[in-house]
């Protein structure tokens, strides 16, 4: 299998970088990546320690491994990047950023992280809690036609953190410059929708993926397709913003796939339509998800029946 050291990782999606490898459509590639912190925190505390947790230094978090190009992407095209699985590091870190906006000034006297044993019976937060293990990325996308910061999202993808980028989904990415150039990093074992404390389960993680190139298919926001759903996944400064602009690609979709006129996209919405947060503390964006049903029959913009 193709394989990308986690030691090709830095903290921008750069449309200037050069590729580590270039790979073809229908090729898989296994990331190897860091935590969110590049593996600083742990330093070799044993699971179970707590320590103080320090605000990340800007611009040196989230780093993403890669780019790799794919032969023959260019603007206007689109990946559809299909996850085939995620195995997670043995020990990752969570914790309570005081800053992160999720409580009243205060409330978190001193901020703190937990370093926890991570296996397939779960994530042990302590003797006494241990929490099913659901891994996810945090960061995925392909390369902005200007630099962007992994701490942001935005229409290349970026840092969702939607816990549902995960195995057995499949992301659709739209392509800006040439060879697309896709990163991924920033894994957590485990989040809750809304990323609560600023963090989820950090962790480093081997990271199998299927790309596809599908010519001519850029969406305007990335789109995820699962067994359940088919959802949009878009950016804003609030989640008034964030939420409107996903509602909006979601009539879209469904005034043009079912000919519905607005007004009944809207209402088909609201009785079988979820709307959902993924990153909204601690970050300078929000990011929002609009999960719409298989069973209505539509697809994300662009994907036709010869796809996976």
């Amino acid at each position: 299998m193709i394989t990308v050291s986690r030691t090709n990782s830095q903290s921008n999606y750069s449309p200037d970088l050069p590729a580590v490898l270039e790979i073809t459509s229908g090729d898989r590639v296994q990331f190897s990546t860091y935590d969110a912190r590049g593996g600083a925190l742990l330093n070799q505390r044993p699971t179970g320690t707590a320590f103080d947790l320090t605000k990340p230094i800007p611009g040196k978090g989230n780093p993403v491994t890669g780019p790799i190009a794919i032969k023959g992407a260019k603007p206007g095209d689109a990946l559809l990047v299909h996850i085939l699985s995620i195995t997670c590091d043995p020990i990752g870190w969570c914790g309570g950023h005081a800053h992160a906006g999720a409580v009243e000034a205060g409330r978190v006297p001193k901020p703190l992280g937990r370093v926890c044993e991570v296996s397939p019976k779960g994530v042990v937060f302590s003797p006494e809690i241990t929490i099913p293990l659901r891994p996810m990325i945090g960061c995925i996308g392909t390369a902005p036609l200007e630099s962007a910061t992994t701490a942001v999202a935005w229409t290349h993808g970026g840092n969702m953190d939607q816990p549902v980028v995960r195995s057995n989904t499949s992301i659709l990415l739209p392509v800006f410059v040439e060879g697309a150039l896709l990163y991924i990093g920033d894994i957590h074992a485990t989040q809750g929708d809304g990323e609560i404390s600023g963090v989820g389960l950090e962790i480093g993680a081997e990271v199998v993926v299927e790309v596809e190139l599908i010519p001519g298919a850029a969406p305007e926001w990335p789109w995820l397709i699962n067994d359940d759903s088919v959802m949009v996944l878009t950016v804003g400064e609030n989640f008034e913003k964030s939420s409107y602009t996903a509602i909006d690609q979601g009539m879209k979709l469904l005034e043009s796939q079912l000919n519905l006129a607005p007004a009944d996209a809207l209402a088909l919405l609201s009785i079988c339509g979820d709307v959902r947060l993924g990153g909204f503390y601690g970050i300078p964006h929000v990011t929002t998800r609009l999960e719409i049903p298989r069973h209505l029959n539509v697809s994300p913009p662009g994907l036709h029946k010869g796809t996976k």
